[in-house]
């Protein structure tokens, strides 16, 4: 019986990560991503806030203009950068 325990927890963990992989691309292919606030997590401008521009060229990866910069940086969602959320009713709160 705990080798079945085992095995099903091991499915059970693969159907979650697979679902959260799944939502996560669900998130990123539904939302209008073009004009949305963001944290960018990698580089130099690491830690700054921007917009996103839209899609880029290339598959997968996204245009952000950080705040403090003129610059136009070419990044992946989830790996370079995140989407910022607003979850208090009042925007100062944040």
């Amino acid at each position: 019986m705990a080798e079945n325990n085992s095995a099903h927890c091991a499915l059970a963990n693969e159907a979650t990560n697979s679902d959260a992989r799944a939502m996560n691309r669900c998130l990123q292919e539904d939302a209008k991503m073009q004009g949305a606030r963001v944290l960018i997590l990698t580089g130099e401008h690491k830690g700054e806030q921007g917009v996103c521009l839209g899609e880029a060229d290339r598959v997968g990866l996204w245009v952000i203009s950080p705040d403090r910069s003129d610059e136009i940086l070419t990044l992946a969602f989830e790996k370079d950068f995140g989407l910022l959320m607003d979850l208090s009713a009042n925007p100062q709160d944040n």
